[in-house]
């Protein structure tokens, strides 16, 4: 009896497979924190001499740019 259940926790001390699972939740969390410290660092960029600001102020660089070289039919 004694040597069964030094057995089963044996196994059970020995089985690793929910450490994979709380390291790929751990990456996630991590990729999570990352990911949105990028887009607030893109977000609330500081505003340059051309007068934009951020991640907005670079996408409306580029569609002045597009407008520039193809303006719309009026």
């Amino acid at each position: 009896m004694l040597n069964k259940i030094m057995s089963k926790l044996n196994n059970f001390k020995n089985d690793e497979s929910g450490a994979s699972a709380i390291e790929y939740a751990v990456m996630a969390a991590v990729l999570v924190v990352v990911i949105l410290a990028a887009i607030y660092i893109l977000g609330t960029g500081t505003t340059d001499g051309s007068g934009t600001a951020g991640l907005k102020g670079s996408f409306d660089n580029i569609t002045d740019k597009i407008d520039a070289i193809n303006p719309a039919a009026e």
